[in-house]
């Protein structure tokens, strides 16, 4: 009960509700290690089309609730998280500076969808890259089955042989309970 309240009144302030297993882990990182500042990946990343912001969503899954910690920390970041009991250590310590160099190595395609993307965090820019660069947006389920790693904005298929549906704009699969879009609008207005 006091759990839904929590995420109740995060909303009415609009604060972001993370999963329980992320908020442990980011209170871990900031009681042993507050100079790694944690944050959280989707915190720092804003979908600029709404018509692809579901489908992009879905594709990251849990991965958008990965955490961002200074490079000179993440490793004591990572070992603080391990350590963690139960299921509460499976929380993402996303490693920047190997996302760093495996994006320095890409060239993006044009369809890729960090180009409907804009970041506040260079890792994040550098994990999406590096992790999902080759994800490529096409415009109709025929091309699906032409693309490796490609999404519309009404299917995704994560693998060459499978697909699945992306939840409408009713809210049912946003970044989080407040979008980036909404959190950076609320930003700019301040």
């Amino acid at each position: 009960q006091r759990q839904k309240q929590n995420e109740i009144d995060r909303l009415e302030a609009k604060k972001v509700s993370y999963p329980p297993y992320v908020e442990r882990a980011l209170a871990a990182i900031r009681t042993q290690c507050p100079q790694a500042d944690p944050r959280v990946l989707c915190d720092h990343v804003e979908v600029r089309d709404a018509a692809w912001q579901a489908a992009i969503e879905g594709y990251l899954g849990g991965a958008r609730f990965g955490i961002l910690v200074e490079a000179d920390h993440e490793a004591e970041a990572i070992r603080i998280v391990r350590a963690l009991p139960g299921r509460d250590n499976r929380a993402r310590v996303i490693q920047g500076h190997k996302a760093a160099e495996d994006a320095a190595k890409l060239k993006l395609e044009k369809a890729s969808i960090v180009h409907v993307l804009d970041f506040t965090h260079a890792v994040a820019r550098d994990y999406l890259t590096a992790s999902y660069g080759a994800v490529l947006r096409v415009h109709s389920a025929a091309e699906l089955r032409h693309t490796r790693r490609r999404l519309t904005a009404v299917t995704a298929a994560p693998a060459v042989n499978s697909s699945f549906p992306q939840f409408g704009p009713d809210g049912n699969l946003p970044m989080l309970q407040l979008t980036c879009r909404s959190r950076h609008t609320a930003r700019t207005r301040r």
